[in-house]
């Protein structure tokens, strides 16, 4: 008896995937309790002598589907249709948040961590796009809980408002990342031969 085997190899292949997701729960806090969720706006701001007080925007985004991909680029999306001043601006620091919370939250501020995970300046209306690669990494990793994240003004900045998840420009998070998939000259190899004499 004679038994001939091919022994295959199957070929995978890295592809870049790309997904833009809206978020689960979105809101601004302020420095005194209160409810702020499903509003229309998020608001950014701390100047107290404008009688604005320091409040920040929590962002979080279901990312249970892609435990353990490898994030190539994450970029969080924030639509902003109102500034204070002429021009200023508002820079914030971007923090990932420790405790869990949903839109009816009526605390004060969430907790995050002390390091911060990013940087951004607000300038000008419209769409602004904002690097979270590696909070994002982070999250599908498992070495943080998900909760989400929070923009914090740096010092004193006048208000920038941005459309919130209740709006069609709600904010996004765009994730680009690396799936697989067979090559296409795979099928053609995936056979196996038994000859039996």
């Amino acid at each position: 008896m004679r038994i001939l085997l091919s022994v295959l190899l199957i070929t995978v292949v890295a592809m870049a995937e790309t997904v833009t997701l809206e978020p689960i729960n979105d809101t601004y806090t302020q420095d005194v309790p209160g409810y702020h969720g499903n509003k229309t706006n998020l608001i950014l701001v701390n100047k107290p002598s404008c009688g604005q007080p320091d409040t920040r925007v929590s962002i979080m985004w279901d990312l249970s589907e892609y435990t353990g991909v490898d994030i190539t680029s994450a970029v969080m999306k924030l639509d902003a249709y109102f500034q204070c001043g002429s021009g200023t601006g508002t820079s914030c620091n971007i923090y990932a948040i420790t405790e869990e919370w949903d839109e009816s939250w009526s605390g004060s501020h969430h907790a995050h961590e002390t390091a911060g995970s990013g940087t951004y300046f607000f300038q000008g209306l419209g769409w602004h796009d904002i690097d979270v690669t590696d909070l994002v990494q982070r999250w599908v990793n498992g070495e943080i809980d998900n909760n989400g994240l929070v923009l914090r003004v740096v010092t004193i900045y006048p208000a920038t408002k941005f459309y919130s998840s209740e709006t069609v420009n709600s904010p996004e998070l765009v994730l680009t990342y690396e799936g697989h998939a067979l090559s296409a000259n795979t099928w053609a190899g995936i056979k196996s031969t038994w000859a039996v004499d």
